[in-house]
């Protein structure tokens, strides 16, 4: 009898060595997707997430600008900037036309603040767009 009790014990330890252990697809068999958010911001940026966005009108913005600035110089040193004014095509070129010439003060000085803080002209370039759900001047960094 002692004989079959041995083999009743190993039974099971025989079938959970046989098992692989568990991994991350035990857990979560079917991981979860990217937010709507995140692809709705893709989406509207055409694929590209700007560093700053800053809306017209908005005067305080260059000490989060220059944060943003060291820090994407911290992770890339030569990093290039540009400075994009962005409104949503409402289908009539002259309209869009006049809310981008609209924001080009606001770009010039988005331009001049990161000038100020210590990137050499070379280094940014501008240019408008018509993408987003608002007028907003986008500033990217590649």
């Amino acid at each position: 009898m002692k004989p079959m009790r041995r083999a009743l014990f190993l039974l099971p330890a025989l079938a959970l060595a046989s098992c692989a252990p568990p991994g991350r697809q035990s857990f979560a068999a079917s991981p979860e997707g990217a937010d709507t958010q995140t692809i709705a911001a893709a989406t509207a940026f055409q694929g590209r997430i700007p560093l700053v966005s800053i809306q017209p009108g908005t005067r305080d913005f260059a000490a989060p600008l220059q944060q943003a600035v060291k820090q994407a110089l911290a992770i890339k040193p030569d990093a290039v900037f540009q400075v994009m004014s962005a409104t949503p095509a409402s289908g009539n070129p002259d309209a869009d036309t006049k809310i981008l010439a609209a924001l080009m003060p606001q770009a010039e000085a988005v331009v001049a603040a990161i000038i100020a803080d210590g990137i050499p002209a070379a280094r940014i370039t501008t240019g408008a767009k018509t993408a987003g759900q608002t007028p907003q001047i986008l500033v990217y960094v590649k």
